[in-house]
């Protein structure tokens, strides 16, 4: 195997986040939830009901990835969609009791131990990545949202 120390910075992450993001989605599984859809769950619990190109946009993914998504969260019953009272014309997205639920029960299988707990310092440098990455790439400032609190382990490490 070749020595980590040599390999470059994107094969670095993209094996860490693989490894990590493989962990918890076998441990999610067993409740029919993967990280994403924690994710997705997550944010809608922080910030509300929100139109679907709103969401992807916070996600960081495409509107045909995070449409994918919804369609099994919603025949799982995580989500809904609703037409907001002010603006008929866009269908917006919102958790369910049992995505709440189902969020309880996802924040219990992180905390039940999960091995590759982020140190502070590391998590405040990807995020500094992330925002740097997002500037350079949108060309404006970053007005990103901070990410919604964390309720897994790595809450006390964050």
């Amino acid at each position: 195997m070749q020595n980590e120390g040599d390999w470059e910075a994107v094969r670095l992450l993209s094996t860490a986040a693989r490894l990590v993001r493989r962990e918890i989605d076998n441990r999610l599984r067993s409740v029919g939830l993967t990280q994403e859809r924690v994710t997705v769950l997550r944010v809608l619990e922080a910030e509300g009901p929100m139109k679907r190109a709103e969401l992807a946009r916070r996600l960081r993914v495409t509107a045909q990835t995070l449409g994918t998504s919804l369609v099994t969260m919603s025949r799982q019953g995580l989500v809904g969609e609703f037409t907001p009272a002010t603006n008929g014309s866009r269908r917006a997205v919102s958790i369910s009791e049992h995505g709440l639920k189902m969020l309880g029960r996802a924040d219990d299988i992180e905390q039940a131990g999960f091995t590759a707990a982020i140190r502070p310092e590391l998590r405040r440098e990807l995020i500094g990545l992330i925002r740097e990455l997002e500037v350079k790439r949108t060309g404006a400032p970053a007005s990103l949202q901070p990410p919604p609190p964390f309720r897994t382990a790595d809450r006390g490490a964050g």
